[in-house]
């Protein structure tokens, strides 16, 4: 049957529950991103305004009516509980000694529900699973508060230990809680240890539920700090009933000795009078007065006794109130007229709120960060880009024609040096000419110990003069190289020194690579030689008076005394092997200078080639590395961007729609709520005032969402959301 509230619970929920899944996406967004990532602070209040809504949207869509006990430990609320559900609830009864709220409601098969802080939930089936699960979960949670205790930290379960418990939501058969609608809600004990829970509840039940329950035993109903917490308390809730849990079987000791019946049994009301008149604060007198505040004395223990029995009429106790009596007042204020008007209230009340937290939530400093390290990493994601792009084009690049010119640069100094070096070793081949002659070495000797040596010198002497030379060239800059202003640009882009690995090719040059062996062609049959006594005589051929004197023509070992030197060998000899010496080393001079050139500045051109390529490979690898890891976190952020811009997006629309939603329903006259909607597009009569919920109606000077003069404009993304506002 379709009334004006199932009406508004439909459109209540098309308003919130599209706001879910940016809340739970920009939460998950934010897990699985690095530590690094700014806006991580917030991720904690996204889970905690996640939960919230989700809580508001099972209230309105299920039209469940929350019904908070709250008190201290071992107060009777468990008993209570078993009572009002007319069911053995018994499984939860130790669950408050956990700090989170535990939510009994009716359900078909008996099932536990554990939820985290981290939004990861649990489900169990078997009690005593649950408690050994709950007993393990409590310990670890005590190591947790105490690690922040002595850190110094006020312990935040969602900050330093999201994997504790936030709530148990219990489903058992119980037909009381079906017919009514109602949701027990056990909240944690009163006390400091792990007080975060409690401050847990008040924070998520402020304008969400109207009637709460106070549990208290009677030997602590004139203890001042019992009700420390509950006077804060009176402002959240339109209806609080108090019960105190009295324990009639208590007996006193009488001045002779006997155990005689207590005050709490004999006359209960006493007690009720002696607190109304000599404890209770100026607060709860005037919520008592108002008729917010109601007193039930009350056996728990023997009420849940008789009720868990079937016990239809339960012995009658003086003084007290009976169950049925506290429960039919409790049913008559769920059902009532009132309670609609703050179920409505409350509702649109806490939209509001939580509205305002999502948008006190996007102006958060971090976000405004991650806003900012998005513009940076994708300022550097394109400077990679242009980095890789000036790698490529550096490695495309011919650099044998860019090295070409640097042998043709250095062939002048040294030629000048070449020519320094052969005349000093043209020097040095005379005299050790000279020498020779005034020596008895063999032609072998000659060539092999002295010739060679000399020219050998010279080869090592020039290919110095050749590597300080480019040595010197590449000191100078560029690797020794002239560039071009776009390949000097590309290199700095691409982050490439090529002056030090000119510097490091050239270290690595070594002397084997560049010197030649010397064939010296200097022959015996080039050498005229005067023929002795005997070899007129016997008319020896030259070739024969050759070989006595030198020995065999390949190998000319035979030493010659000084005086046949000079008798043998005259000035024809020696101009003989002048002009030997002299065709050979024009050509070994040119051959060599030529030869060491292109050795040397070719070795270290390729060397400096290879090694140019190998660093734009690496670079070009380290850039890949550092683009993909900056595209990782460049999509993370903005992925997180996209959901935070999308929830700012739909809580604008959806705190308009409140907006709306309150105007419509606020002048509704409470009675017409749940009056049948028998006549398609009847209007239901309203009255002009603001009604019965004028409290609930947006203030557009408070709201921020609300542009004043009832004009609503929405910003395109999150960035203009917080570009809006002040940050907190």
């Amino acid at each position: 049957m379709r009334t004006l509230l199932s009406q508004f619970c439909d459109s209540f929920d098309e308003v919130i529950r599209p706001l879910l899944s940016p809340l739970h996406e920009s939460a998950e967004a934010l897990l699985k991103a690095g530590p690094d990532l700014p806006g991580m602070a917030v991720r904690a209040d996204l889970l905690d305004l996640q939960h919230q809504f989700e809580a508001l949207v099972k209230k309105i869509s299920e039209q469940q009516a929350y019904v908070l006990l709250f008190g201290p430990l071992k107060s009777g609320k468990s008993t209570l509980m078993n009572c009002i559900a007319r069911s053995y609830v018994s499984e939860v009864s130790s669950l408050p000694a956990y700090p989170c709220m535990v939510f009994v409601s009716h359900g078909e098969t008996r099932c536990f529900d554990v939820t985290r802080y981290s939004g990861r939930s649990e489900r169990f089936t078997d009690p005593t699973a649950l408690h050994l699960f709950i007993n393990r979960a409590h310990s670890e949670l005590a190591d947790r508060i105490r690690i922040a205790e002595e850190n110094g930290d006020t312990f935040d379960p969602a900050l330093h230990y999201s994997e504790a418990i936030r709530r148990i939501d219990v489903r058992l058969p119980a037909e009381e809680l079906a017919e009514s609608g109602a949701v027990l809600v056990d909240t944690p004990g009163l006390y400091a240890r792990m007080r975060f829970g409690y401050s847990q509840m008040t924070r998520d039940f402020r304008d969400a539920a109207s009637c709460a329950i106070f549990v208290v035993k009677s030997d602590n109903l004139f203890l001042e700090q019992v009700f420390e917490e509950f006077e804060e308390l009176l402002d959240l809730f339109s209806r609080i009933f108090l019960v105190v849990n009295l324990d009639s079987a208590k007996r006193d000791l009488a001045p002779d000795g006997r155990l005689i019946p207590s005050l709490e049994q004999e006359d209960p009301l006493r007690i009720i009078e002696a607190f109304e008149n000599l404890a209770m604060s100026a607060p709860l007198k005037r919520a008592a007065d108002e008729g917010r505040l109601r007193i039930y004395p009350i056996d728990l223990l023997r009420a849940a006794s008789a009720r868990l029995a079937n016990d239809d009429e339960p012995e009658a106790i003086q003084g007290q109130i009976d169950f049925e009596a506290f429960q039919r007042d409790l049913t008559d204020y769920l059902n009532s007229t009132e309670y609609l008007v703050a179920f409505l209230g409350d509702s649109l009340r806490r939209a509001q709120a939580l509205l305002d937290e999502a948008a006190q939530l996007l102006k958060h400093p971090e976000v405004g960060e991650l806003e900012v390290s998005v513009a940076q990493l994708d300022e550097e994601r394109q400077g990679i880009t242009h980095q890789r792009q000036a790698v490529q084009r550096l490695d495309a690049q011919d650099w044998k024609v860019v090295f070409g010119e640097l042998s043709q640069r250095l062939a002048p100094n040294i030629r000048e040096q070449a020519r320094m070096a052969s005349a000093e070793t043209e020097r040095n081949l005379d005299a050790i000419l000279a020498r020779w002659f005034a020596t008895p070495a063999s032609f072998q000797a000659l060539i092999e110990d002295d010739l060679v040596p000399a020219l050998d010198r010279y080869q090592a002497e020039l290919a110095g003069h050749v590597r300080t030379i480019l040595g010197e060239e590449v000191a100078s800059g560029t690797a020794g190289v002239l560039l071009t202003t776009d390949i000097a640009k590309d290199l700095y882009t691409a982050g490439i020194d090529v002056n030090a690995i000119g510097r490091e090719v050239i270290a690595l040059l070594t002397d084997t690579s560049t010197r030649r062996p010397i064939d010296l062609p200097l022959t015996t049959s080039q050498i005229p030689v005067k023929r002795g006594f005997f070899d007129w005589i016997l008319l020896r051929p030259m070739e024969r008076v050759r070989r006595n004197l030198f020995g065999q023509p390949s190998s000319p070992v035979l030493r010659i005394p000084v005086d046949v030197k000079q008798k043998r060998l005259g000035p024809d000899a020696r101009a003989a092997l002048v002009r030997q010496i002299d065709v050979f080393k024009s050509r070994f001079f040119h051959e060599t200078l030529h030869h060491l050139q292109e050795q040397i500045v070719g070795a270290y051109t390729n060397a400096a080639i290879e090694a140019l390529h190998d660093a734009l490979a690496r670079r070009d690898g380290e850039l890949e590395v550092k683009g993909n890891e900056l595209v990782r976190r460049l999509l993370e952020r903005r992925r997180v961007l996209a959901h935070l811009s999308t929830l700012g997006e739909r809580a604008e629309g959806a705190m308009a729609k409140i907006e709306e939603l309150s105007l419509e329903y606020g002048a509704t006259e409470p009675d017409l709520l749940i009056v049948p909607m028998e006549l398609p597009g009847s209007k239901m009569p309203v009255i002009p005032q603001a009604g019965p919920l004028g409290g609930a109606i947006l203030d557009p000077a408070t709201s921020p969402w609300v542009v004043p003069e009832g004009r609503v404009e929405a910003p395109t993304d999150v960035e203009e959301n917080i570009a809006a506002g002040d940050s907190d």
